[in-house]
């Protein structure tokens, strides 16, 4: 039991509780942000969290019983909500890291206030377990989080960082067809670049 328990107290495991907690307490804020604010402010929080969330130590659950859940609909729609009216034209991306995709050849559009909200739900019922601090609820807490992120929130954490990087560096229509190098698009200068490549290597062979 001591061995199960000692992780709540772990410094890795404190830095992340401290992490998730400011993640969450951003995205409440959200309505006080410019977009410019709410996006630099993110691409620097996401990659902490993922990093944090990485080095949580292992454990297991002690009891069956389910965790008591504070995130209500409410909470979520208001977060989403919030982030949405933000970004605006800017909330829409194109996602292939889905389950759907196993029946579609075609990305899916997602929305980056709905991804974030994905991710807040979890961290913050997390976080308000741990407040309680009950030893035994917060190392089950911990076990659920680190489960979930390695099989829900942590792919939605990257897809909302390549997101919200497109968001701050894309300039109109950057996309790697319609940017011309020389005459030539990147892409084209890259499939030019590795056939001289690969005829350079057969004439070798």
């Amino acid at each position: 039991m001591k061995e199960n328990l000692s992780v709540i107290f772990d410094k890795n495991t404190v830095e992340f509780v401290t992490v998730a907690a400011e993640f969450c307490g951003f995205l409440e804020r959200v309505p006080e942000m410019e977009r410019s604010d709410f996006v630099n402010k993110a691409l620097k929080l996401l990659p902490l969290l993922y990093l944090k969330a990485q080095l949580i130590p292992k454990c297991e659950r002690i009891d069956e019983a389910e965790l008591e859940m504070f995130v209500t609909e409410g909470d979520y729609e208001r977060v989403r909500a919030s982030i949405a009216d933000l970004l605006g034209e800017k909330d829409d991306y194109l996602d292939v890291f889905l389950d759907d995709m196993a029946y579609s050849d075609m990305p899916i559009r997602q929305n980056i206030s709905e991804t974030l909200a994905d991710i807040y739900q979890p961290l913050k019922d997390f976080v308000c377990i741990y407040q309680l601090g009950l030893d035994r609820t917060m190392n089950d807490a911990l076990a659920v989080c680190r489960e979930l992120f390695a099989e829900f929130w942590g792919q939605r954490l990257v897809n909302a960082m390549r997101a919200l990087h497109d968001v701050k560096y894309s300039k109109g229509d950057n996309s790697e067809d319609s940017r011309q190098y020389g005459g030539q698009t990147y892409s084209s200068v890259g499939r030019n670049e590795a056939e001289d490549w690969m005829d350079e290597e057969n004439d070798v062979l």
